[in-house]
């Protein structure tokens, strides 16, 4: 009896010890994807292009927008003096080597002496590739609410 018991209790273990892992790898995902949400933002504000071009991959675009060439090469011209981008209402789905991202986006302008918010909608899809997380596509809509 005493040895059915052990057998049992080590078949369990080992049927629900990955699922307990497995919800453990997808909330460190998670946040550390949430980590690149803010270094994205932080990037975005510095004109810091060196960053962002680690976090997007080669095939980046923006749906209906540009690549990540024509998006990076829009920071050497940028007029705008953004002071602050900060990424709200982030939620991540991960689907094993790819993760879905959506957040609203506030951006802070200052123009003529005065600041100036914008919000938008964004929708990124990121895939991991070698152990390392990088965006592929976004999409942005100007924020409603």
């Amino acid at each position: 009896m005493k040895i059915a018991l052990t057998i049992i209790t080590i078949v369990l273990g080992a049927l629900v010890t990955p699922i307990y892992a497995s919800k453990d790898r997808t909330a460190d995902t998670e946040q550390e994807l949430r980590k690149l949400v803010q270094r994205w933002d932080e990037a975005f504000v510095k004109k810091d292009t060196e960053t962002l071009g680690r976090l997007l991959a080669d095939e980046f675009e923006f749906v209906g927008g540009p690549k990540k060439a024509e998006y990076l090469a829009s920071f050497k011209t940028r007029k705008a003096n953004i002071v602050s981008a900060v990424s709200t209402d982030v939620r991540v789905q991960v689907y094993g080597d790819m993760a879905i991202v959506t957040g609203v986006d506030a951006i802070t302008i200052k123009d003529v002496g005065q600041d100036l918010l914008t919000k938008w909608l964004y929708m990124d899809v990121w895939v991991n590739r070698g152990g390392r997380w990088q965006c592929v596509k976004t999409y942005s809509a100007p924020a409603t609410r």
